[in-house]
């Protein structure tokens, strides 16, 4: 937040965006009249179900991120861009078993009754994730307001824990609860391509 503030104090645009990263303000600096930099701040939060191989879980997913970027702008008389750079991130997914209809846990192959604190499980993003994309405006052009439009990509591998109160292992096996936490990695694997899409609204001074 501090980075994104002190750019915009020497910026010559500032914006605020939304899309799959969340929402957030952000500040531009042109280089050159082909080049120019970026920077900003977005986050959300909200609730998220997920199934994993049979077992409901009840969780919320924090974004909060933000991000530096370098801007170039292949045709003079466009706002079109090619951005790369890195995606700065603190999201993480928490979430909680919830008991089917007959009262129980699903842990690896076992049914376990719910007879205290519920599994939890949680999934984080690295901090430092590469980002490449395309995009429009940020462009040193006339002053005023403009447009934003990022569609990209970050890529990191998620980081997986799971956590079984201990009153579980009279009712399971170790190799039931590292089964449960391998079926949690395997279905979070699928998301370390991070898709970007936002759209902003900006003003140059």
């Amino acid at each position: 937040m501090v980075m994104v503030m002190a750019g915009g104090a020497h910026a010559q645009e500032i914006y605020v965006h939304g899309g799959t990263l969340g929402a957030g303000v952000g500040a531009a600096l042109p280089l050159t009249s082909w080049a120019g930099v970026h920077a900003e701040f977005e986050g959300l939060g909200f609730s998220h179900s997920v199934n994993v191989s049979g077992n409901d879980y009840d969780g919320h997913l924090k974004l909060l991120q933000g991000g530096l970027y370098l801007d170039l702008f292949p045709f003079a008389s466009s706002g079109f861009r090619v951005t790369a750079g890195a995606l700065i991130n603190d999201d993480e997914l928490t979430a909680h078993a919830v008991p089917n209809a007959q009262g129980n846990y699903k842990i690896g192959d076992d049914f376990v009754p719910a007879v205290g604190a519920a599994p939890s499980a949680t999934a984080a993003l690295p901090h430092v994730m590469p980002y490449l994309g395309i995009g429009y405006g940020h462009k040193p052009v006339s002053k005023g307001f403009g447009l934003t439009f990022d569609l990209g990509v970050a890529y990191g591998r998620p980081h997986t824990t799971y956590s079984v109160p201990q009153i579980y292992a009279l009712f399971t096996t170790q190799a039931n609860i590292d089964q449960e936490e391998q079926n949690i990695s395997n279905k979070v694997e699928r998301y370390k391509l991070y898709p970007v899409v936002q759209i902003g609204v900006s003003y140059r001074f």
